[in-house]
């Protein structure tokens, strides 16, 4: 038997959960393993980087370097000029002490030669010192020649403007507004009665299971309040027995759910450990839902050298049956001809060879089967779809199916 085939299947908790276990482990461990490879690799990109850096900064030290010098020479050069200026300078000072005798003359210190010619910093500095030292001696004289000649001084060459922004104060001080609030106390008739049914009440929510009062849900509070504010205690005893069934209700409802939702988590793991049995066993496979196997739906597989050969897994979960069947993608609508039934029943064959191992693996994992249907080879024509059925991920790894891709060894019946 090697045609289309159905299975029907358990969930068996304890297998499950244990492949689960390993699944989470291995998938940990293979993560972990990423995670130092990735580590190492990124290690080794900020070693290149900074080897890179380090180039760039040599690089740049060295054309920084170079402007420097360049700077300090063009520096120098400015030097040379100022130092044959104030020589030309202290020369003049010299003149005017001759010619004005009785005439002061204050001639700063010398400024200490640069210390390194290479650095524009310090030839900068030793350069503005000499500016300096010129501008004195060249004030100095200026003054000195202009009483002389009986000027009284060099006239303001402008006046300082002087302006003030006057303006009154902004006070800072703010109005507030002062509220009281009454507290006002109404003395209810029926406090005390009221607390009672309070308290009746917080009791039957007591025994919600798993929420806490601010899971409560919103018609249950109104319930309650209605108990409370209940206009007679027949009123108050009828809500009261509502507010219980209501509250078993809640229970049961809650229950329900948390059972659903623990059989469709069984559920959703089978559908992982399902695509990680195909991967394991060297089948290529799509991305499978994690809904697949709670709403049922379509997966398909293959191997690369089958082409466009591919097995179209479909799960119900009503009726806990998977059906196998493959399909072989083509535009063509053309029927097939002896060749290609030949293939197909060859491809078929192939597939089927590597169904009992499949189930022996999903079953170490929880998820037993039984076959329920298969038929023979070529029993029907395989189904051809259309390309755009399967993920398109899949068959960018889908090789060109050869004749001699269906081993024939394999093209075997599968025992019962």
């Amino acid at each position: 038997m090697s045609g289309p085939k159905a299975i029907e299947y358990d969930l068996v908790s304890a297998l499950l959960d244990t492949a689960w276990g390993a699944y989470q482990a291995s998938r940990q461990r293979r993560y972990e393993e990423a995670y130092r490879e990735q580590a190492a690799a990124d290690e080794r990109a900020r070693e290149r980087q900074a080897l890179a850096q380090r180039r760039e900064e040599e690089r740049r030290a060295r054309e920084e370097a170079r402007a420097r010098a360049e700077r300090a020479a063009e520096l120098m050069g400015l030097v040379h000029v100022q130092e044959r200026r104030l020589k030309q300078t202290l020369q003049l000072a010299e003149e005017a002490r001759k010619r004005h005798p009785q005439a002061v003359l204050e001639v700063p210190g010398m400024p200490a030669p640069v210390s390194n010619p290479q650095d524009p910093t310090a030839v900068q500095g030793y350069l503005d010192r000499l500016e300096a030292v010129i501008r004195t001696v060249d004030s100095g004289i200026r003054q000195q020649a202009a009483r002389a000649a009986g000027d009284q001084g060099l006239q303001a060459l402008m006046d300082v403007l002087s302006t003030t922004v006057g303006g009154e104060p902004r006070s800072a001080a703010e109005l507030l507004a002062l509220y009281a609030a009454q507290v006002r106390v109404l003395a209810r008739p029926a406090a005390s009665l009221a607390m009672d049914r309070q308290a009746t009440a917080e009791r039957i929510l007591g025994r919600l299971s798993g929420l806490d009062e601010a899971e409560i849900p919103i018609e249950l509070d109104v319930l309650m309040r209605k108990l409370i504010e209940a206009p007679s205690d027949e009123r108050a005893e009828m809500l009261a027995l509502e507010l219980r069934a209501q509250v078993q209700r809640t229970n049961e409802a809650r229950e329900q759910a948390l059972a659903q939702a623990q059989e469709n988590r069984k559920r959703e793991i089978a559908g992982v450990l399902v695509a990680e049995v195909l991967s394991d066993l060297g089948y290529e496979v799509e991305p499978i839902a994690e809904t697949l196997f709670v709403s049922g739906g379509v997966a398909h597989f293959q191997r690369a050298e089958w082409g466009d050969y591919y097995v179209r897994m479909r799960v119900d979960p009503a009726t806990r049956n998977i059906n196998f069947n493959m399909v072989r993608t083509s535009e063509s609508v053309d029927p097939p001809d002896a060749g290609q039934r030949k293939r197909d029943e060859e491809m078929e064959a192939t597939w089927c060879a590597g169904m009992p191992k499949l189930l022996g693996e999903l079953a170490a994992r929880g998820i037993d089967a039984r076959r329920i249907r298969e038929l023979d080879a070529g029993a029907v024509p395989v189904q051809v779809v259309k390309p755009e059925t399967v993920d398109p991920d899949l068959r960018a790894h889908s090789a060109p199916t050869q004749a001699a891709s269906a081993p024939r060894e394999m093209a075997r019946p599968l025992r019962k």
